[in-house]
Formats: C-alpha cells, sequence, structure tokens
C-alpha cells in the first residue's frame, strides 16, 4: 500500500501550491558490495542514446563505484512527492513488488493535488525526490541556484502515435477548415499550462510549419476538460495528455491530426534535493537500482517502444488502478506512456527545452543555464555499472 508522509504542515502545503508543469527485468542485480560514502570523485559523462547525451556529474558527488550493501537496520526513508499519475508507474512498481525494501529503503509518498510546486521544498530538503516536468519554473529555480538536481529520466515520449498529440475539433478537420498544422495561425488551441511540456509540444509543432508558438492564442485548460472544450467549440484544438486525447477521439469531437512531436523524448525527469545527495548518497544509489529494476520490468529495451503486455499485467493493473485512481479500460484505452530501461538524461532534450522557452519569450535569462549547473548523471551511471546496459 501507499505510503504517507505522516507531516501535516508539510502535506497541506503541498496541496495548495501548483506541481511542476504537465501540463525492469524481474532478476534482481546481485548484491551489492559495501562503498564508503565519503567517495566525492566525479562519474564519467553517461554514453549518448539516439536523442540523448549525460553530462559529467557535478563536481563534489560521489563516484558510481562499487554498490552499497543495503543496511541491516531500520528502512532508510526516502520522501517523495506524488502526483498519482502514469509517468509514476516504475515507482509504484517498485514500492509494492519490494524493490525498495529489497535496497533498504522505504519509499514515502507525499500525495499533492495535480499541481503542487514542490520545488522549494526539495531545495530545502523537506522533500527528498520528485517526478515532475522540464518547465519555464524550474529553470528559473536553477538560475535562482535553488539546490535541486537532475537524476534521471521519467517518462519518455512514445515513438509512434505519442501521447501528448495535437487534437483538433472533428467538424473543423471534416469542413476543410484545418487540415495541416500552419491552419492552426490564430486559432485558439488549448495547453494546460504556460511554460511546461504541452506549450514546448506546440511550439515544435508551429515552428515545423513556419509559425512561431505565439502566432496561435493558447488557452489555459485543465487536462480533464480539454474534450468538453473541443465538444462545446470553446477551443479550436488542443495537445491533451492520455487518457484525454484519446478520449476525445473517442467521443467523436477531436481527431489526431499531427501523433508524433518529439518522439523518444524525454519530457518528465527525477529531481533531487541537494541536501539528500551530499548526505546520503548511497542511499540514493540503491534507490537508483530499485527504480531501474522497476522500469525494466514495465519497459522493452527499445527506446519509446511500449509493450502492454509487460505494463498492463493483472498484478501490474491492480498496482496502477490503486496508485492513480483510474480503472483498469482508462489505463488500456490510451497511448502507454514508455521509459528508458538505462535511464539516460536526455540533456540535449533538456537543453532545446530551455532555448525554446526564451525563443518564446516565457524564459528571460541572459545565457542558456549550463547542463552541469542541472543535472548529476552519477547515480543513472551507478546503476548501470551494476546492472548492466539493456539498449545498444
Amino acid at each position: 500500500m501507499p505510503r504517507q508522509s505522516r507531516s501535516p504542515v508539510l502535506a497541506a502545503a503541498l496541496a495548495i501550491m501548483l506541481l511542476l508543469g504537465l501540463a525492469g527485468c524481474r532478476s534482481s542485480a546481485a548484491p551489492p558490495a559495501a562503498s564508503a560514502p565519503s567517495a566525492q570523485t566525479p562519474s564519467q559523462p553517461a554514453s549518448s542514446s539516439p536523442a540523448a547525451t549525460s553530462p559529467p556529474a557535478a563536481v563534489g558527488q560521489p563516484a558510481a563505484s562499487s554498490a552499497p550493501a543495503p543496511p541491516s537496520g531500520p528502512l532508510e526513508v526516502i520522501k517523495m512527492a506524488d502526483a498519482k499519475a502514469l509517468p509514476s508507474a516504475p515507482l509504484y512498481i517498485a514500492i509494492e513488488k519490494g524493490y525498495f525494501r529489497e535496497q533498504g529503503i522505504e519509499a514515502q509518498l507525499e500525495h499533492v493535488a495535480g499541481g503542487a510546486d514542490v520545488v522549494p521544498f526539495l531545495a530545502t530538503g523537506d522533500l527528498d525526490l520528485n517526478l515532475g516536468a522540464i518547465s519555464v519554473g524550474l529553470f528559473n529555480a536553477f538560475e535562482r541556484g535553488a539546490d535541486i538536481h537532475v537524476i534521471a529520466p521519467a517518462g519518455i515520449q512514445p515513438l509512434h502515435d505519442a501521447s501528448l498529440p495535437l487534437v483538433v475539433r472533428k467538424d473543423l478537420v471534416d469542413n476543410g477548415e484545418i487540415r495541416q498544422a500552419a491552419d492552426l495561425r490564430g486559432r485558439k488551441v488549448a495547453i494546460n499550462t504556460r511554460g511546461a511540456s504541452v506549450e514546448y509540444v506546440l511550439s515544435k509543432i508551429m515552428e515545423r510549419a513556419g509559425y512561431s508558438v505565439n502566432d496561435v492564442d493558447m488557452v489555459p485548460v485543465p487536462f480533464p476538460d480539454m474534450p468538453t472544450a473541443l465538444a462545446n467549440g470553446s477551443i479550436d484544438a488542443a495537445i491533451p495528455a492520455e487518457p484525454f486525447a484519446t478520449r476525445s477521439v473517442d467521443l467523436g469531437v477531436g481527431v489526431k491530426l499531427i501523433k508524433e512531436v518529439i518522439p523518444g523524448q524525454m519530457t518528465t525527469m527525477i529531481m533531487a534535493s541537494g541536501k539528500l545527495l551530499r548526505e546520503r548518497p548511497d542511499v540514493v544509489k540503491r534507490w537508483m537500482l530499485a527504480y531501474m529494476k522497476a522500469t525494466r520490468e514495465i519497459q522493452p529495451p527499445q527506446l519509446g517502444v511500449s509493450d502492454p503486455a509487460k505494463l498492463f499485467t493483472p498484478e501490474n493493473v491492480k498496482i496502477l488502478e490503486q496508485y492513480t485512481g483510474a480503472p483498469e479500460k482508462v489505463l488500456r484505452n490510451q497511448v502507454p506512456y514508455t521509459w528508458d530501461v538505462d535511464l539516460e538524461i536526455q540533456v540535449d532534450s533538456l537543453m532545446d527545452q530551455q532555448l525554446t522557452h526564451m525563443r518564446n519569450g516565457l524564459l528571460q535569462l541572459d545565457q542558456p543555464i549550463p547542463a552541469e549547473k542541472m543535472v548529476d548523471g552519477t547515480y543513472v551511471e551507478y546503476a548501470r555499472q551494476v546492472m548492466g546496459r539493456l539498449r545498444q
């Protein structure tokens, strides 16, 4: 069952703030050997994936060398924000199947209403980890020197029929008013929030059509309300996250005009408190082993390719229903999220999203924030050394 924090002050505070925009092998790793927590040699850069590279670990972070042994005493608590969403599937699997406990860890979830901004709590160390989206707010936090680090990827966009497609009102497609992205110029297009992954996707769509995202009328609409907004004609198009994109099509109110926009790219990631990384690096290493094991259990090796048979086993469906609150029919009737079995941090994608928001005028920086200020690849590199690579 989900473990919830018993801090009412933190839980209450989390519930009233906005969460950063959204708008494994079944065999266990070999028992790791002990490692001195004081090791401070930075890791080497992770090797590149088709759309991703990993930078050197941040100076002062521990090297990925030998695996620390899980302690025999009380479980180490890791506090993590949870928005009850499918991108967190590896986390839920690792909790319920005991992979964190195998590593001497109790994953304690702070359930937050869909949108609490947890960055301040990460920066102070009141929270340890968060699965969040890449957004303008995150880049601003890095610019201010917030004590947080990106330590792993989370959700990866599918290669085909993506989970963030451009959906256009069916009547506008049927009568020929909108046939291509260029026809969106001056039209009302719904996004869940400004400055996050959805605006980045819309930016890419409009740039390829020869326009800017500022050439459309962006209308903030929560994901669950997008099918209704398409049906009543208050918007002309939308970029709904799943399952709301598929729901719009099933209701007969929308058509997926463009399905693949950023195939194989990272849109959510795991962020860590600097306090956690400094004070308990061995625990983060063990956490990453459990997270990689769960990811490999539900995701095939190919980047951006899903396998519903692996993801939606009867046991996994029960876990996902329990944590997300979505019934099996809804879970299955959507374009599945994908993950990366080797946990390569896509620095290229992270930097491109930063530059895109700068071009759009929403992120006002004199210079882009360098990757080494944001990303620490130590822990994913360590997990790959222990568990090996799956993707060639």
